[in-house]
């Protein structure tokens, strides 16, 4: 039986984004009851950072396929 790598990524994708997601919402509510400038700064940036990782996430099985002439078949 061969290993399914597709499920293995997708499983993987919906852990990232459990996390991202769980991230975000800790981020946002530090930004909303810090009064440190500093600290906001520092969750903002981790915010985009967590964004920029998810863009990347998603978008870089379509890259791949599109640089290497090759089919995408997951989902």
């Amino acid at each position: 039986m061969p290993f399914d790598f597709v499920g293995l990524a997708n499983s993987l994708k919906l852990l990232a984004v459990f996390f991202a997601t769980i991230t975000i919402a800790y981020a946002g509510f530090t930004l909303a009851t810090s009064r440190s400038v500093e600290q906001r700064e520092e969750w903002k940036e981790v915010i985009a950072g967590v964004l920029i990782g998810l863009v990347l996430l998603f978008l870089a099985p379509l890259l791949a396929s599109q640089f290497s002439g090759a089919t995408y078949c997951g989902g």
